[in-house]
């Protein structure tokens, strides 16, 4: 594994958390691969095809939510030349105008591709982590 590569993913995805916190839906949608053929699976079950879905998703988030966060740990990279396998937990807060917090926390993967001098996001999967009783 390259030690370059792997800085560049950490890079990476210090910034998509970033673009996401700052509701900047132009930034974030850089850190993607807007192809038809990009897959979102969502926590909900809810599968979105193609990029325009899932942006369709993140313009209202961001349009009706106050501030979103979203939090990665303990990400593990697994670049592979021009492709890469990213897994770690995922926790999203969404507050709404009026103050309420909805927080959502899982397991999440992304397959990552290098694209010309960057690393896009090719298809992503958050789970829910399961209740413990």
């Amino acid at each position: 594994m390259s030690v370059e590569a792997t800085k560049e993913l950490d890079d990476f995805f210090r910034s998509l958390r970033q673009a996401y916190n700052s509701q900047d839906l132009k930034l974030y949608r850089a850190h993607f691969w807007t192809d038809k053929r990009f897959v979102h699976l969502d926590p909900s079950g809810r599968i979105d095809l193609g990029w325009g879905a899932y942006e369709e998703l993140l313009d209202q988030e961001f349009r009706y939510m106050d501030k979103v966060t979203l939090e990665l740990r303990e990400l593990q990279f697994r670049p592979m030349n021009e492709f890469g396998s990213v897994t770690g937990f995922w926790k999203i807060i969404q507050t709404d105008t009026e103050g309420r917090a909805v927080e959502q926390a899982g397991r999440v993967s992304y397959t990552v591709s290098r694209m010309k001098d960057d690393w896009k996001v090719v298809h992503q999967h958050y789970s829910v982590d399961p209740i413990e009783e």
